[in-house]
């Protein structure tokens, strides 16, 4: 149950990141909503701690904090080349692939 709540807590983290950038591009062109996805980022950002803290009750730090940490950058790079348009080149991709497979293998040796 601990890893569901880790892999929850990595999802939050890269919504979270999804809202700010959101919350950049409304404030950008001035519009008026930018409040509510102030409020949906720190719920998310809140939510994400909390299931971790939940998790680091009985999983190791260093392996969950990885895990944690590599969702979430995985997660918001993904989500600036599907969503956002950025650079989807071959060094971004390799590097994906390098923080993915280090994860994996810190989980596997540990």
């Amino acid at each position: 149950m601990e890893w569901i709540y880790v892999v929850i807590a990595g999802l939050l983290e890269v919504l979270s990141i999804n809202y700010m950038n959101k919350w950049q591009l409304v404030k950008h062109l001035g519009l008026k909503k930018s409040g509510i996805l102030i409020i949906k980022m720190v719920l998310a950002f809140v939510t994400s701690l909390l299931l971790l803290n939940l998790a680091l009750k009985t999983l190791p730090m260093s392996i969950t904090y990885a895990v944690w940490s590599g969702i979430g950058s995985v997660g918001g790079v993904l989500v600036g080349i599907i969503r956002y348009g950025e650079s989807a080149n071959w060094k971004r991709l390799v590097c994906i692939a390098m923080i993915l497979s280090s994860v994996v293998g810190l989980k596997l040796v540990s």
